[in-house]
């Protein structure tokens, strides 16, 4: 298909950031400006930037939210009598639970209100102020039903137990139609008296009716939310409302000490404030909502900023919650059962969105008019804004790119005639149907919340009791970041696609820092990502089963393997909320002591961490997928199931910040956040050793014997070292080669930030870690080595040269030729001052940086050498908005220096950009199959052709040659809150001239031609996949896989010029 040619511009695409696989691509993405000791931020550039969405909490405030018993059935009296069905949890799902440990409050700040004596309990059904009273003058009874017991509403089912007057307790068992009763001094699990009472005095201030049960659970929840969002408050009736304070520090979710401004204490002052009286009129609810979110003032959820410079793409959420059936205000058409109005996309969106408009259908259509569903579909079809530029980010849950309303739905105690966990698939079928929420005031009205949630692309959670409340409110909070903020990459199983073949998926979540691998399944037609065949998370194995390893200084340095944690790390791991025991038990997973349950530690969505620059590698021998983490731990995941076979804390995590992860306040680091390398049993004979590195986490490098990654244990632990010479912060991807001297090492760039900020090539001895050889470079400071790369020039199996770039643009040759380490040296001399073979710089003067890899390959035709690589960074904040013109080259190795690209390059241009199939291509310019004469190499600026101007692409991870074709990612960061990913390109251009592909490469259509796909009459070079900034690729046959900043995954068809298996993008190692 010949794309529609379009003027070059600043093109917009959809949010986030994105990581690599196999080969380590996001890696290296990192960006180095030259400065001494340079500042890697704690958070990827690009997670914080986009547009903070906004959130409406909508707290049920009708009269039975002062009720004292859940669910409805059970009681609605103003008080409850001494009977298991009224003080048994779990007849009564909010009275006293001595299996809890209730605390007060959470403020905004994140303590607790303090504890409240038994003798001064506030009394009030609604809020923790005002008259008290004293519980301790009378008997406070509570039943626990024994274990094994299945008949609920027997008394001889039940225990009971009772406090006071006083400090008495009795223990009561049920016998002969009466309670026979003796007491007690302490409680059979683990309380003494005045600590039960404690706890006691704490439900009964804080916990005791559905009211304050639901305040406790939202702050509890909303605590933990990521501040970069703006939260606005309201009832169902209208009581207490809280904007959006858009007009002060932008609306953002936080109190300001520095700007004076108190936005989070308000909200919380708002949720405690509200008291329960009347009906429940969820529809007027639901509406003023939307209506609010049409609003276009500075003041309103656009605001602050006025017209034009209101933020288009930011989201909208409303969470409705209720702890009953609807009973007034109904009113509106039948939404769903019409079709909305066609939309259209702001003409910048890549890929252009084929879903743009509601067609009345399955499962949202239903026959009535007038409910709480028709209300929810009202605010998510029509555009809310029409004025604005639909450039909304989509995803999976929600194609939506006009501005819209978003619907959670959150039931306390009351369930409907569905189950939202299983009928949604018989709803879209037809085989079931929504029932009739208009005849009768029931749970169908609950199934109506469902449905709205369902019609507004939310999510519903049904909660049995207070836990479940709180939990599902957590979840949706965790679900609307993750819509806000994730990023992804990719990794393989195979070269070739068979009906076993996988592609591993690494994401993560900004603001909450989760962290997910995923597996799926890839055929011909590409990437099926929508279910996974298997999520980490969901296998990890229980805590305490967990087989996680560490390293122990104080033993022997070749047997310091150990479990973790030793005694020195507990001992580095106490906080003042837990012991160190705890907290390492925190970090495999325990989740006991987390605030969900009422203790001090950081509530997380799933013990897996953010997976940021760490990309999967998957061992094809024992097939098993590693990938580290910033939860502080390499993981080793079967990659068939998903369950975990073990994890490493690796020597360079500090427990000093490793414990931070359990603080509720915690801010993100980066711990295990390097690439991963995997030795073949070619190189280290009978054994796979991996070596993997911090990156950004530290300055640290490990080496572990995963032969078997079933049996692994602490004697697998081949050596860590934290301090070896020269060694700064790892970032780019070592190789692993056998050496002239006989031995087996690892090679890497020396990375940034070390000891004198100057670049090194560093061999280490796999065997131990011992350093074979440490080469300078030249004596520029704010440098570092990126990824080398080797090349065995005789054939003899062993690495003769290597080749790698630095952060001051020099291309540097290595010669490590000779079995003599000492006269291991930088090929090129001054005299005896090493200098690089080439320096990168743009048409201006200015050097590139070099912080990706290097690729070789010998050309077929003159068998002459050829090294590709580009330049560019992204690393610091500042990165996001230099938009200086970044570089693609290829030179020929022919053994001398190369002086400057202007006299001895040849230049090629981008000549074209169209769109093809909603997606943005380009088309670099048709050459000979040679190169001119006298010209080594040639260079493509990473620019759009004129008139365009440069937009900050730039080249930063591993070049790959297959056959006649040289592939590369680029990307472009973005500063525009509405493009906080940026975007990116998957590139193929000739290798040895640097002009278009001989022979069409891409199928961007999918029709399984080659030759229609053109652009600007040559074939197209350059396609963005859609997913923000993308990874380098994984090449399949005829599809290249790809993840990328948005946190999702693409492919785009293309016509492979290698044998399959010969060639992958991402490393598959198989031995």
């Amino acid at each position: 298909m010949e794309a529609d040619v379009k003027t070059p511009r600043l093109k917009k695409a959809a949010p986030h950031l994105l990581q690599a696989a196999t080969v380590a691509f996001l890696a290296t993405l990192m960006g180095l400006p030259v400065q001494a000791a340079l500042t890697i931020p704690a958070v990827p550039p690009s997670s914080g930037n986009g547009a903070p969405p906004n959130i409406r909490f909508i707290l049920d405030d009708s009269g039975s939210m002062g009720y004292f018993a859940m669910p409805q059935n059970i009681s609605n009296e103003s008080s409850i009598s001494d009977q298991p069905r009224y003080r048994a949890v779990v007849r009564n799902t909010i009275y006293y639970d001595p299996a809890r440990v209730y605390r007060g409050w959470q403020r905004a700040d994140g303590s607790y209100m303090p504890d409240t004596p038994a003798t001064a309990a506030f009394s009030s059904a609604d809020f923790a102020s005002g008259s008290t009273a004293n519980l301790t003058t009378g008997e406070r009874t509570f039943y626990v039903l024994k274990s094994g017991a299945t008949d609920l509403t027997a008394n001889s089912s039940y225990t009971r137990y009772t406090l006071g007057p006083g400090s008495l307790a009795q223990e009561c068992e049920y016998s002969g139609g009466s309670w026979n009763c003796s007491g007690i001094s302490s409680f059979p699990w683990g309380r003494t008296i005045a600590q039960e009472w404690q706890n006691f005095a704490n439900w009964y201030s804080y916990h005791r009716t559905r009211m304050k049960s639901a305040k406790a659970g939202a702050g509890y929840a909303f605590a933990e939310l990521d501040e970069n969002m703006r939260v606005g408050f309201d009832t169902i009736w209208n009581r207490n409302e809280l904007p959006i304070p858009v007009g002060s520090d932008g609306g953002l979710f936080r109190d300001n000490a520095a700007k004076g401004t108190t936005n989070k204490t308000t909200w919380y002052s708002g949720l405690y404030g509200a008291i329960s009286s009347g009906v429940t009129p969820l529809h007027s609810a639901l509406k003023r909502s939307g209506e609010y979110f049409k609003g276009a003032s500075t003041s309103g959820p656009w605001g602050p900023e006025a017209g034009a410079s209101q933020i288009t793409c930011r989201q909208n959420f409303a969470i409705l919650t209720t702890d009953g059936f609807w009973n007034s205000g109904q009113e509106g058409s039948n939404e769903d059962n019409a079709n909305g109005s066609t939309h259209t996309p702001d003409p910048n969106l890549s890929p252009v969105p084929t879903y743009t408009q509601y067609l009345a259908e399955r499962p949202y259509r239903d026959n009535y008019s007038g409910t709480l569903a028709d209300m929810a579909m009202r605010y998510w079809k029509n555009d809310l804004r029409p004025d604005m530029s639909n450039n909304v980010p989509t995803s999976g849950a929600d194609p939506a790119f006009w501005q819209h309303m978003v619907t959670f739905g959150i039931s306390i105690g009351q369930r409907g005639t569905l189950d939202p966990k299983v009928d949604l698939p018989a709803l879209t079928a037809g085989t079931k149907s929504w029932p009739d929420p208009l005849d009768a005031e029931d749970a169908h009205r609950i199934d109506d919340l469902w449905h709205a949630a369902v019609n507004g692309r939310g999510e519903f959670v049904a909660a049995s009791n207070p836990d479940e409340f709180a939990e599902g409110l957590r979840n949706a909070l965790a679900a609307i970041q993750a819509r806000k903020g994730s990023a992804s990459s990719v990794a393989a199983n195979s070269t070739s696609i068979s009906t076993d073949t996988k592609l591993f998926q690494a994401v993560y979540v900004s603001g909450q820092w989760s962290g997910e691998l995923k597996a799926y399944s890839v055929t011909t037609s590409g990437i099926d990502d929508t279910t996974p065949l298997w999520q980490a998370s969901d296998e990890l194995p229980a805590w305490n089963a967990r087989k996680v390893f560490t390293y122990d200084a104080s033993l022997p340095p070749l047997a310091a393997g150990a479990t973790f944690p030793t005694v020195t790390q507990t001992v580095g791991l106490t906080t003042a909320s837990g012991t160190g025991v705890e907290v390492a038990n925190y970090l495999k997973g325990d989740d006991s002591r987390e605030s969900k349950n009422s203790g001090p530690f950081r509530t997380r969505v799933s013990p897996l961490g953010d997976i940021i620059h760490s990309s999967p590698y998957y061992l094809e021998s024992t097939d098993t997928v590693f990938v580290g983490a910033n939860d502080g731990m390499l993981h080793a995941f079967n990659a068939d199931t998903g369950a975990e076979h073990f994890a490493y804390v690796p020597r360079g995590v500090l427990m000093n910040d490793l414990k931070t992860l359990s603080d509720p306040k915690y801010a993100h680091r980066y711990f295990v956040d390097g690439p991963i390398v995997v030795s073949s049993k070619a190189q280290t004979p009978n054994k796979n050793i991996l070596v993997g590195t911090l990156g950004r986490g530290g300055r640290g490098i490990y080496a572990l014997d995963v032969t078997s990654s079933t049996g692994f244990g602490a004697s697998d632990v081949e050596w860590d070292k934290d301090a070896i010479a020269n060694m700064g912060n790892v970032i780019g991807k070592p190789f692993i080669a056998k050496l002239n001297n006989g031995k087996t090492g690892v090679v890497i760039g020396n990375g940034v930030n070390s000891p004198d900020d100057k670049a090194y090539l560093i061999v280490l001895d796999i065997s131990n870690g011992s350093v074979i050889a440490n080469i300078p470079t030249s004596s520029d400071t704010a440098n570092g080595l990126s990824s080398p790369k080797g090349w065995d020039e005789d054939g003899d199996g062993d690495v003769d040269y290597v080749y790698a770039g630095d952060l001051r643009g020099n291309l540097w040759k290595f010669d490590l030729s000779d079995s003599n380490t000492s006269k291991w040296e930088s090929s090129h001399k001054t005299g005896s001052t090493p200098v690089p073979m080439f320096t990168a710089t743009d048409g201006s003067g200015n050097r590139q940086p070099i912080s990706g890899g290097v690729s070789i390959a010998v050309d077929p035709t003159s068998f002459k050498r050829w090294v590709f690589f580009g330049t560019g960074r992204y690393l610091t904040d500042a990165d996001q908005t230099d938009h200086s013109v970044q570089t693609m080259y290829g030179l020929m190795d022919e053994g001398a220096r190369i002086g400057n690209r202007g006299t001895d390059l040849v230049a090629r241009t981008t000549v074209a950009v169209g769109v093809i199939d909603g997606r943005t291509v380009r088309g670099f310019e048709a050459a000979s199959t040679t190169m001119p004469a006298g010209k080594k190499g040639w260079y493509v600026d990473l620019a759009p052709p004129a008139p365009g101007t440069a937009q900050g692409e730039r080249m930063i991870g591993d070049p790959a040659v297959a056959g006649q074709v040289l592939l590369f990612s680029s990307i472009i960061p973005s500063d525009d809150p509405c493009v906080p990913g940026g975007s990116g390109f998957i590139n193929a251009i000739n290798p040895f001239t640097g002009a278009s592909v001989s022979e069409y490469f891409f199928d961007i259509d999918g029709d399984g031609e080659y030759t229609d796909d053109t652009v600007g009459g040559v074939p197209v070079g350059s396609v963005d996949t859609g997913v923000g900034m993308n990874t380098d690729g994984v090449l399949l046959d005829k599809i290249i896989g790809v993840g990328g900043s948005k946190g999702e995954t693409g492919s785009v068809g293309v016509n492979n010029p290698v044998a399959p298996g010969r060639i992958s993008w991402r490393e598959v190692l198989r031995n």
